[in-house]
């Protein structure tokens, strides 16, 4: 017997609210990891580091990652903890 696939099934939506969001909030998984990787994975951090220092930014300050370096290393589960979205 083959597993049934229910067509009608909605995907889970994320709840952003962040940097890049849409007006609504609310992103398909696709929208908003492409929404992650252009504010923060593809970024140029140099002129924040250079001006700021990277201790005084909390968005380089993420557990014990070493950032923007492990961006690339995220996974969509650590994308939503990172932004504090929620899955809907």
């Amino acid at each position: 017997m083959t597993p049934h696939f229910d067509s009608t099934a909605r995907e889970p939506s994320v709840y952003y609210s962040g940097i890049g969001c849409n007006p609504t909030h609310k992103h398909t998984k696709e929208e908003f990891i492409n929404i992650m990787k252009r504010e923060f994975q593809h970024k140029s951090w140099a002129y924040e580091i250079e001006t700021y220092g990277k201790d005084a930014l909390p968005e380089l300050n993420y557990n014990d990652w070493i950032l923007p370096d492990d961006f690339c290393f995220f996974t969509f589960d650590d994308w939503v903890d990172f932004a504090g979205a929620r899955i809907e």
